[in-house]
């Protein structure tokens, strides 16, 4: 019955006009009914050679057979009505080429399954072009996990939907709860900054070096980032692509650069002014000896009204020649004789000086000296002379303070390869302009009868010496800390050496 039906369908049609489409009717069993001139060009028998012929014999590859792939087949046309395959078909000369096969099932009037009607096309280059485009995917897939910058791309409206193995590293995640996440979850301004961000492509089409800060939970992370629009064949925006560049390193090492620049400008102005200050200063002792000669003999003739104004004369070349010492003091280069040294001892030796004068003025003092301190390679007298300096400019700056508390605290850096000295008050504070000036020469915050501005500009120049730092933090009415930092002493046969470097004994 099954084949009277097959047999008698109206398919002269067919095989006259689909001579370059294999069309073959078969019942359930694969045996075959209608073969028409495409199915004999594409599989290489005539019509009269396949009819009656079983077409798994015929047409699959003997792999295909042994997994009973046909039977498979008719089973999906039976429950599903049809089927696409892709797959590899076989030729009367045994050659094997790629085709694509449409299956559907033929029903009688009762709608029961009769038979199947193939409808196949051979694609030679098909399988070899998804090959390619395959490995091509791949190629880009593999290029953009392995990338050391995050790329991200999202739809029109923001949602994230792809994002590499670098990105996903750096939010912390894994892409499924990254995936579908609007983009401004990661932005430190949220739904701000993804506006504002689009608006810039929309404006521009791309955008360059734009930077912005990400929040990845409770951390904030600087990001450098290029992004463009993505469009579809009709020119329409689909989304947009993101790459993103973590400038955290970046950002620290041009902070440090611009530290270091200021630390040599620093340097460099000290050491120019320095060699002025030498010349100056002998220019002035000579004229400045010379009326001290003349002085010292009219004060001897003259007892009258007029030589009580000849002592002031005097008294204002001994300010003079005080500004003079100080200068050479600033200026002079001398030895300084490095020894291993204990910054806790120094602290000792100074607090033994002007504890006394602590307690007059009402500061109370907090001392905080860290214990196991390793020792430091310096001056004893010198680093002693910068400490004075520092604890003389705390008491002054807390003259008027309702609070008076001078704290000195040394401890290890947490490198381990500095010594640290601190001397905090709590007085009236400096500007950041202030902070700005504070060592150089002649800059002063005191009145004019307690300072000329030269005790911090030596202290710079002796630590300077000591090839270590003195910083500054400070805020206006809240206090000034000095940090001095020293290099841990390194044993060379235990031997102290000297160095030639600026003396500045007697800072005040």
């Amino acid at each position: 019955m099954a084949s009277r039906y097959l047999e008698d369908m109206p398919h002269n049609w067919i095989l006259d006009s689909a001579t370059h489409t294999a069309i073959v009717v078969t019942d359930l069993y694969g045996r075959i009914s209608v073969f028409n001139q495409g199915a004999a060009n594409l599989f290489g028998y005539t019509p009269e050679e396949a009819k009656g012929r079983h077409l798994p014999e015929l047409t699959f590859s003997k792999e295909d057979q042994h997994a009973r792939l046909f039977e498979q087949i008719v089973e999906r046309v039976r429950s599903e009505g049809w089927a696409e395959e892709r797959l590899f078909r076989q030729h009367k000369s045994g050659r094997v080429f790629p085709a694509i096969s449409t299956i559907t099932a033929l029903r009688d009037s009762a709608g029961k399954p009769q038979g199947i009607l193939e409808i196949t096309q051979g694609v030679p280059n098909l399988f070899r072009l998804e090959d390619e485009l395959k490995s091509s995917r791949n190629f880009l897939e593999n290029i953009l996990e392995n990338s050391i910058d995050a790329v991200v791309t999202t739809d029109r409206k923001g949602h994230i939907t792809y994002a590499n193995r670098a990105l996903k590293e750096l939010i912390g995640l894994r892409g499924h709860q990254i995936i579908g996440k609007h983009i401004s979850t990661y932005y430190k301004d949220g739904i701000d900054q993804a506006r504002e961000i689009m608006n810039k492509l929309k404006q521009f089409g791309r955008i360059r070096d734009y930077e912005f800060d990400m929040r990845v939970g409770d951390k904030i992370i600087p990001i450098r980032t290029s992004n463009t629009l993505l469009y579809d064949d009709c020119g329409e925006i689909v989304g947009t692509m993101g790459v993103f560049q973590d400038i955290t390193a970046r950002k620290k090492l041009s902070d440090k650069l611009s530290a270091t620049q200021a630390e040599l400008i620093q340097a460099v102005k000290m050491r120019a002014l320095g060699d002025l200050v030498t010349g100056v200063a002998h220019e002035i002792n000579n004229p400045l000896m010379a009326s001290d000669t003349f002085l010292h003999l009219l004060e001897r003739e003259i007892e009258s009204k007029l030589g009580k104004r000849i002592v002031l004369l005097k008294e204002c070349n001994r300010k003079i020649e005080k500004i003079v010492k100080k200068l050479m003091e600033f200026s002079r280069h001398s030895e300084f004789e490095f020894t291993a040294m204990d910054v806790n001892d120094a602290v000792m030796s100074v607090l033994a000086i002007t504890r006394q004068q602590l307690l007059n003025q009402g500061i109370e003092l907090e001392l905080r000296l860290g214990e196991n301190v390793p020792r430091v390679l310096g001056d004893k007298n010198q680093v002693e002379q910068v400490l004075l300096n520092l604890i003389s400019n705390a008491r002054d700056a807390m003259e008027g303070s309702s609070q008076k508390v001078l704290a000195i605290q040394t401890d290890r850096s947490q490198k381990g390869q500095q010594v640290e000295i601190e001397v905090s008050d709590t007085g009236i504070g400096m500007t950041p302009e202030q902070i700005e000036q504070i060592f150089n020469p002649f800059f002063t915050t005191k009145d004019s009868d307690k300072g000329i501005g030269l005790g911090l500009s030596i202290s710079y120049r002796i630590i300077d010496a000591h090839q270590g730092k003195i910083e500054v933090k400070s805020e206006l009415n809240k206090g000034t800390t000095f940090t001095v930092s020293l290099p841990v002493y390194q044993a060379e046969g235990g031997r102290a050496y000297t160095n030639k470097e600026p003396e500045g004994n007697n800072v005040s």
